[in-house]
């Protein structure tokens, strides 16, 4: 992005919210979901034979990327958030991967996604994957600095607790009036 140009790709529609994780008994599964309440919901409810109770909640937002020049809109409502190369364990193949890519000024993330109804992830298109990097990497102000983000092709959203998703809270913090990111 060339100086006191505006990016091509924006972030629009932002809603803030919570992702809460609920846990079933008595099989012990667990599923995670967007909530845009000011409060996150914590009472149990039945949903079949299961009993379905609030595990945790962490703030979080939905939104779509614009793109200025031809006014088309992808929404991300499948992006459950974006998870740090290094939040993962030292001896994972990603982690080794993304040390490397860090040494030469490459920041990695992995798109994490919701379960579908049947337990599969959600998966981000090729190209809503290419405008999230655009969105990101248009505002870096750091010369030599990218950020990659990719697909989580390494089943990462099954190895991870919410809490380690979007831990880069400046790269959260790229809404209308505040797109100043190192």
């Amino acid at each position: 992005m060339s100086q006191g140009s505006s990016p091509r790709y924006e972030l629009v529609d932002t809603l803030p919210g919570f992702v809460i994780v609920e846990r079933a008994t008595p099989s012990g599964r667990s599923r995670c979901y967007f909530c845009a309440e000011v409060t996150p919901p914590k009472q149990a409810y039945r949903e079949g034979g299961e009993e379905w109770h609030f595990k945790e909640a962490a703030q979080s937002l939905q939104f779509a990327v614009r793109d200025t020049v031809t006014g088309e809109v992808a929404r991300y409502g499948e992006l459950l958030g974006l998870l740090y190369y290094a939040c993962l364990e030292p001896s994972s193949r990603l982690r080794r991967i993304g040390e490397t890519a860090h040494s030469v000024g490459v920041s990695i993330y992995v798109a994490i996604t919701y379960d579908a109804p049947d337990g599969s992830p959600c998966e981000v298109s090729a190209t809503k994957l290419e405008w999230l990097n655009r969105a990101f990497n248009d505002r870096l102000r750091t010369p030599g600095k990218k950020i990659l983000i990719l697909p989580d092709l390494f089943a990462i959203g099954k190895q991870v607790s919410s809490g380690q998703i979007m831990l880069d809270f400046s790269l959260t913090n790229m809404t209308e009036g505040n797109d100043s990111v190192a």
